[in-house]
């Protein structure tokens, strides 16, 4: 298999299967893991689904308690995936909704294509990756058995508004800050342990006059050196200098990822002190401007919405048939 290339990307684009544990050599043990309505899941079935992914677990989790956790957690995932199939496949049938091999060759010489692939040669991929032909055949089944009831009851409720493209937008670019380095100022007003009321009302006033002018367009560096109580940073205008995420304290750190470049602070306690920064500079950002990942956004809102649609659909379905989880 080519460096880089996982069976998630070799399989499809989407939410398929997870990870599921057993031993690699342990005996099978046969039992009933789940029953949807009249519809049994096997042990030996989850098994056989979640079989390509054991190699994954065992890589990258040493024996122990750890592995195991993440075994359980996986197994009850790949469960509940095949909880919904069996759910999709009863609703498929009832409304004579079916595909076609014919479907299910196109569906190979998409994927083939989308990765410059001949489709032996995808086909190939999966094999290597622990699937069997018709195993594999029969997950692109599922997905595309999955698309056409979406199609049929859930697509025609999934609206993708302009308010939830920029709320993605906004939450990628502000996790995306939480990994950048930055750079920023500050100026400390000391505020000794024990002071009077009066000593802190002054304090406080001096710092909310400092953040109307710094705002206003007063020279923050300047400002720093006129009135900070840093001794390590005033006579460098409060210049703390550039820092990796998680390198200042945790009251510091909180306000800076709040602010854009060139922002200054509301004053906020630190310690003994009342403290404004100014954030000087940042790491250069892999996003664009919003204007120029509308598409993009509006596809994987659509995705998210699609799947929101998708699981209120199976949860109204399930409150009238019988499930009985067993793992």
């Amino acid at each position: 298999m080519r460096n880089g290339r996982t069976l998630l990307t070799a399989i499809v684009t989407g939410a398929l299967l997870l990870g599921l544990s057993a031993q690699a050599h342990a005996t099978v043990v046969e039992k009933v893991v789940a029953v949807v309505g009249e519809k049994a899941i096997l042990l030996s079935e989850l098994r056989a689904r979640a079989r390509p992914f054991l190699a994954q677990i065992y890589q990258r989790l040493p024996p122990g308690a750890q592995q195991a956790e993440a075994v359980d957690q996986l197994s009850r995932q790949v469960l509940a995936r095949m909880i919904d199939d069996v759910l999709e496949r009863q609703v498929a049938d009832k409304h004579h909704i079916s595909v076609t091999s014919e479907e299910i060759d196109g569906a190979l010489e998409r994927l083939a294509g989308m990765q410059n692939l001949t489709v032996d040669q995808l086909m190939s991929e999966a094999i290597q990756s622990g699937l069997t032909a018709q195993e594999y055949r029969d997950e692109i089944r599922r997905q595309l058995l999955e698309g056409k009831l979406l199609e049929l009851r859930v697509k025609g409720r999934v609206r993708v508004t302009d308010e939830e493209m920029r709320g993605l937008y906004n939450r990628l670019v502000r996790d995306e800050r939480m990994q950048l380095g930055y750079s920023l100022q500050w100026i400390v007003l000391r505020v000794p342990r024990g002071s009077n009321a009066e000593t802190v009302r002054a304090r406080r006033a001096l710092a909310d006059r400092l953040v109307a002018e710094a705002r206003g367009g007063s020279d923050f560096a300047a400002m720093a050196r006129t009135y900070s109580d840093d001794k390590d940073t005033r006579e460098l205008g409060g210049d703390l200098g550039q820092h990796k995420p998680g390198a200042l304290e945790e009251p510091i750190e909180r306000v800076a990822m709040s602010l854009d470049t060139g922002q200054v602070s509301a004053p906020f306690s630190f310690a003994d002190a009342i403290v404004i920064i100014k954030v000087t500079g940042r790491d250069a950002s892999k996003f664009g401007a919003f204007e120029d990942l509308r598409e993009q956004l509006a596809q994987r809102v659509y995705a998210e919405q699609l799947e929101k649609a998708r699981r209120k659909w199976l949860d109204g379905i399930k409150r009238g048939m019988h499930i009985d989880q067993r793992l």
